[in-house]
């Protein structure tokens, strides 16, 4: 298989995620258009929600 036969599958977009990173950014009073705020934002995100999981997991 060369590389022209390569299939890139889309990452889905997810909205909830997205929104809330942009919340997070105006809260701080951070530019999400910049791409460090943008990360920090998506870290947290992501800290956030698998607490979350995994405090779902033992209920």
């Amino acid at each position: 298989m060369d590389s022209t036969d390569q299939i890139v599958e889309p990452t889905p977009f997810d909205d909830v995620q997205w929104l809330w990173c942009a919340d997070w950014c105006k809260k701080k009073g951070l530019s999400p258009y910049d791409a460090k705020n943008w990360a920090d934002a998506k870290f947290e995100y992501l800290k956030a929600h698998e607490a979350k999981e995994r405090t779902n997991e033992y209920e």
